[in-house]
């Protein structure tokens, strides 16, 4: 019955997702966290969770700086979170492949949402289709009248869904077999659900705290409140309804309720985020060592 449910709820927020993923990044509605205070590397200062300004993508960043319980930070430029990348600019390649070092873009949107607007080829980038979601539940027709409990229960679909399971099993595959100089991207339309969820699990794997996790997570607020403010206006100007208005609002934002889901979802079916890590997707604490050691520093 719960799957069921959640196919029919996969559809309309993937819709809402597609249509408005590029903008500039502005102060956020919610009091999204301030980025935490700069980290000396030995290469650079990095800012953790400032965006990387791209003329043709939005909510991207590089996690590079954050923290680990261990004490140790997050290498910069081997790390990097996206919304979708089909109107990057030839400079916008040049940034991501030479300043961040991008060498795989692993694409986490539905089969549908990547032919509607593929990602732009990246010259010696490795590109990877890896959908959390498939085009079955993404077809499906049904309406919802609570776009945040629709949300809510679209994060138990990253975990209890075998397709969702394999998806984040295969990026984890990604980030241990690249060469240690070379950097994952990964991301979906947005950037801050699929993409949210799969940054959420990195920064669990390397030991990252949770507090500093949803920060993060919650970040996708500042960076994407043009885009959804146009979004908004947009149905407004169209004459949508305002449970219509407020529905789609929900499908824009992020809250911490709906990463709360994950996490409890995770926490009831395998013990922690972690435990979901080692059971959920197989990953080792072969596997786990060699993540931390790839890319965290002192």
């Amino acid at each position: 019955m719960e799957e069921t449910i959640l196919k029919k709820q996969i559809a309309l927020i993937a819709i809402t997702l597609g249509l408005f993923s590029v903008g500039a990044p502005v102060a956020s509605h919610y009091a999204a966290p301030t980025a935490i205070a700069a980290t000396q590397t030995t290469k650079e200062t990095v800012v953790p969770g400032s965006q990387i300004k791209l003329e043709g993508a939005v909510n991207v960043r590089d996690l590079g700086g954050y923290k680990t319980e261990s004490g140790k930070v997050i290498k910069p430029n081997m790390l990097v979170r996206s919304a979708k990348l089909n109107t990057l600019t030839a400079n916008d390649e040049a940034i991501l492949t030479k300043q961040h070092r991008v060498a795989v873009d692993v694409d986490l949107r539905t089969p549908a949402e990547m032919k509607e607007a593929p990602d732009k080829k990246m010259a010696g980038v490795k590109y990877v289709k890896d959908p959390v979601v498939s085009d079955a539940e993404d077809k499906q027709n049904y309406k919802i009248a609570d776009g945040q409990t629709g949300m809510i229960d679209y994060y138990k679909y990253f975990v209890d869904t075998a397709q969702g399971r394999q998806a984040y099993k295969t990026l984890f595959h990604e980030l241990l077999t690249v060469p240690s100089n070379e950097a994952v991207l990964w991301h979906c339309s947005a950037g801050k659900d699929r993409a949210g969820f799969g940054t959420a699990l990195i920064m669990t794997a390397l030991g990252v705290n949770k507090s500093t996790i949803y920060k993060d997570y919650l970040l996708s607020n500042k960076y994407r409140k043009a885009t959804n403010d146009q979004a908004l206006a947009e149905l407004k100007k169209k004459g949508a309804s305002k449970a219509t208005i407020k529905k789609d609002y929900y499908g824009l934002i992020v809250e911490k309720a709906y990463l709360d889901e994950a996490y409890k979802e995770a926490e009831t079916h395998y013990g922690s985020m972690k435990g979901f890590l080692e059971k959920g997707l197989g990953l080792s604490q072969a596997d786990l060592t060699k993540l931390q050691n790839k890319y965290l520093e002192k």
